[in-house]
């Protein structure tokens, strides 16, 4: 899984799985409880979490890279529990040290720690901060597999040599010999009508 195959959603709350896309919105299942829903384009906004930044004082972070972090220092320092803002402050304080004082409002603060707790419960942490997704390492290991099963059979079966059938010849009368092609098909005439 990757941060773009998760969104959160305006209006609702936690995080969803995006599970199939329609001109008019998204099917969704929550990573919450586990729900699968159809939700309309129209009356919510989607964004996934790999198009989500902190501010920093130098360039913004990713998310990617915040919750890497946390998960560095998850434990010496635990979520907070989202009731005390100088906790949250302080917990930020030393996941993202430089992060922007006054641009990052306490809410993001509150609403990264839950994001996290939803995906460490889940167990996505470790896939979703690695460098490579593990879909595309499956899929590296699939065609590898494949590959070495081409070249065993390719070395287990004798090499067979094609054999060509020779053509049928047919002497016409004059004593040549042409191939076997299909007459032409004969040509009707008409004799035009005599008025009278």
């Amino acid at each position: 899984m990757d941060l773009s195959e998760i969104a959160a959603i305006t209006g609702l709350p936690g995080l969803f799985k995006i599970t199939g896309r329609r001109n008019d919105g998204l099917i969704v299942t929550s990573l919450v409880d586990g729900k699968t829903q159809f939700v309309s384009g129209r009356t919510h906004l989607f964004t996934t979490l790999d198009n989500i930044t902190l501010y920093t004082t130098d360039e913004p972070a990713s998310l990617k890279e915040v919750l890497a972090s946390i998960k560095e220092k998850e434990a010496k320092n635990a979520l907070p529990d989202g009731k005390d803002d100088a906790k949250t402050k302080a917990w930020l304080e030393t996941v993202l040290p430089n992060y922007d004082k006054e641009k990052v409002y306490v809410s993001d603060m509150k609403k990264l720690a839950k994001w996290y707790g939803i995906l460490d419960a889940k167990g996505l942490i470790a896939e979703l901060t690695s460098d490579q997704p593990a879909a595309e390492t499956a899929s590296e290991d699939a065609t590898e597999e494949k590959a070495d099963k081409k070249e065993a059979k390719k070395e287990k079966a004798p090499a067979k040599a094609k054999e060509t059938k020779p053509k049928a010849v047919k002497k016409d009368t004059a004593g040549s010999k042409t191939a076997n092609k299909p007459a032409p098909a004969a040509k009707k005439i008409t004799a035009p009508r005599k008025a009278q």
